[in-house]
């Protein structure tokens, strides 16, 4: 006997559903196991069916399906699939490092829509003077200025994994940490910084003696690592993969804080305590700074151990000493040790700032009941 030709086709489209759905929404390999199981099923079912009730069905047809299905819904997969990892390769490329877009493609659930906290390293950058510098440039040579600087900043951070947030003007917003998780976020940080700096003095080098620019470049960065959301703000239609929080304004407002102090680049105390001995720094002051009640420790970032030279080291030594005699008070024992700085590091910025301080100190000392903080009213 012969099964209807109806109960076969409607047997063949349920297993061509059955072998969509599966593949759809199972993981490959999981999916190719169960519709090779799907396959078995239409042999051994209709094998059964005829031993047992002598009737044969045509198995023909519900293969022929099970092998359509599978082979239309993997090539849709792989489209799929492929639109994803270009559309995440084209948004990111340019605000990303390839390292980092290839593990997006890999996982890319890491980019949740909305926003999420995570503890992150936030870095900005600002050129000294850059208003002065544009003054003396045409628009076209401004723009040729910029493009060259930027590019040279942005690759280092790129390299180390960051993340480029957005330019304004001269200035470079980014991150690390985020969309990809870097442990040592801080610590890459640094390094971008001090890559940065040190890139900085060949590139400015370069661009005085070609007469791309009137005077030379220095770049001052605050770098600060804590609690930030971040994630894609915006609307449907525009979106920003961005950073917020009151440690992401901490970052910006010691880039600023750099020009009270003669500094390049300053970190917070939060950042400190996660990059290791790679770096020198030293501990300038407790400050309250613009828009941010909570004093915070700032260290400069002086340079990595490895490049540190006999007269840094003297000239720090003495830094240290006279910020010991600060606190206790010495003014006058404190300006003998920060003066001796200048031996060693004639332009030392901190040292100059607490010479002034001491001798002011000294002159009308602060009230008793001093905290030690500092209150910066300018950003």
């Amino acid at each position: 006997n012969d099964i209807a030709w109806w109960i076969i086709s409607l047997v063949t489209l349920i297993i061509a559903m059955i072998t969509t759905l599966v593949v759809f929404r199972l993981k490959p390999g999981i999916g190719v196991a169960a519709v090779v199981f799907l396959t078995l099923l239409s042999f051994i079912l209709p094998a059964l069916f005829f031993y047992y009730r002598g009737t044969y069905i045509n198995i023909l047809p519900p293969i022929l399906a099970s092998f359509v299905a599978f082979l239309a819904t993997v090539i849709i997969n792989l489209f799929n699939e492929s639109k994803e990892k270009g559309f995440i390769r084209g948004a990111f490329s340019h605000y990303l490092s390839m390292d980092v877009i290839s593990e997006l493609i890999d996982d890319p659930s890491r980019l949740a829509l909305g926003g999420e906290e995570r503890e992150l390293t936030a870095i900005f950058t600002d050129v000294k003077g850059f208003s002065t510098i544009s003054e003396k440039l045409t628009p076209s040579e401004l723009v040729t200025l910029l493009n060259i600087y930027l590019t040279e900043m942005s690759d280092i951070i790129l390299e180390e994994k960051g993340t480029i947030d957005k330019y304004e003007g001269d200035a470079i917003i980014s991150f690390f940490g985020a969309p990809v998780h870097v442990p040592n976020h801080a610590q890459k940080a640094c390094i971008a910084a001090m890559r940065m700096k040190n890139a900085e003095a060949a590139l400015s080098k370069k661009l005085l003696e070609e007469g791309k620019t009137p005077s030379p470049i220095v770049t001052r960065i605050g770098v600060n690592t804590g609690p930030m959301v971040v994630g894609n703000m915006g609307t449907s239609k525009k979106m920003d993969y961005t950073i917020m929080g009151s440690d992401v304004n901490l970052a910006a407002r010691l880039e600023g804080v750099n020009k009270q102090y003669g500094t390049q680049i300053l970190i917070s105390g939060a950042t400190k305590q996660y990059i290791g001995r790679e770096f020198v720094t030293r501990e300038l002051d407790r400050v309250r700074v613009v828009g941010i009640h909570r004093p915070v420790t700032i260290h400069e970032l002086c340079n990595f151990r490895a490049d540190i030279t006999e007269d840094d080291k003297k000239g720090y030594a003495h830094y240290d000493r006279g910020q010991e005699l600060f606190r206790d008070k010495k003014w006058a024992a404190a300006e003998e040790e920060f003066s001796k700085v200048l031996k060693y590091l004639p332009d030392d910025g901190p040292a100059k700032v607490f010479i002034k301080r001491c001798k002011q100190y000294n002159k009308n000392s602060p009230k008793a009941d001093w905290d030690g903080v500092y209150n910066l009213i300018k950003k």
